[in-house]
């Protein structure tokens, strides 16, 4: 878990321990050497997770968040620009994030869900090299089924399936089955357990709440396009 001022910066802008992007923040945490593109970076809580050995990028379309994101990474390249139209060369990236971004799900969107959701896939997809991993989180139908805000859609497995089916290899998984009130308590509770976080990502990995689990986890492994010889 992540102590200190960035792990303050997260609880007070992902809300209890128990969010997704804890989780994603671990695993970021272990990589090396990559070029890593954070997609809606907000204000760069999962960049300063990374290692200073990757390159870090970042994107959004918000000046005011894009600022503190430069505060929190004074040696990252962060640009203001949209998730459909990314400023980069295609197969520039080893890793991408797009954690709790969706459009039309985690926030409200002009036009078609279903096109908006595959024209930012889609993009992801055109700048990442073969081989190389999106990470993405978004909250699940379980979770809408509870809390419907204005605007937004449920995603249901089979929505986030077919979205990565056409480009990727994957395994989509669930995170955090606790009921969601008392908002605070659950992680308050939880965190006097010792090694609570790391048997709760054990049982991630086990996909122990693939069905009904708060939030989607995937690390989706792009597929490598073999040409056919003639």
């Amino acid at each position: 878990m992540f102590k200190g001022t960035l792990g303050r910066l997260m609880i007070g802008d992902w809300g209890d321990q128990l969010d997704v992007r804890f989780h994603l923040a671990e695993r970021l945490a272990r990589l090396n050497g990559k070029r890593v593109l954070d997609i809606a970076c907000g204000p760069g809580l999962l960049l300063a997770a990374l290692p200073d050995s990757n390159e870090k990028y970042g994107i959004d379309t918000n000046p005011a968040v894009l600022k503190k994101a430069r505060q929190l990474n004074p040696r990252a390249s962060l640009k203001r620009a949209s998730m459909f139209r990314l400023p980069f060369e295609s197969g520039f990236f080893d890793v991408i994030v797009m954690a709790n971004v969706m459009p039309n799900v985690d926030f409200d969107c002009t036009g078609n869900a279903r096109t908006n959701q595959l024209k930012a896939i889609g993009e992801a997809v055109r700048v990442l090299k073969p081989g190389g991993i999106l990470f993405v989180t978004a909250p699940t139908a379980v979770w809408f089924g509870l809390f419907r805000a204005k605007g937004k859609k449920r995603l249901e497995y089979a929505d986030l399936d077919q979205l990565l089916k056409p480009s990727f290899t994957y395994e989509i998984k669930g995170w955090n089955p606790l009921p969601p009130f008392p908002y605070f308590l659950p992680a308050r509770f939880l965190k006097r357990i010792p090694g609570w976080f790391v048997f709760l990502e054990w049982l991630c990995e086990k996909g122990f709440f693939n069905k009904w689990g708060k939030f989607f986890y995937t690390e989706a492994v792009k597929t490598v396009k073999h040409k056919c010889k003639g």
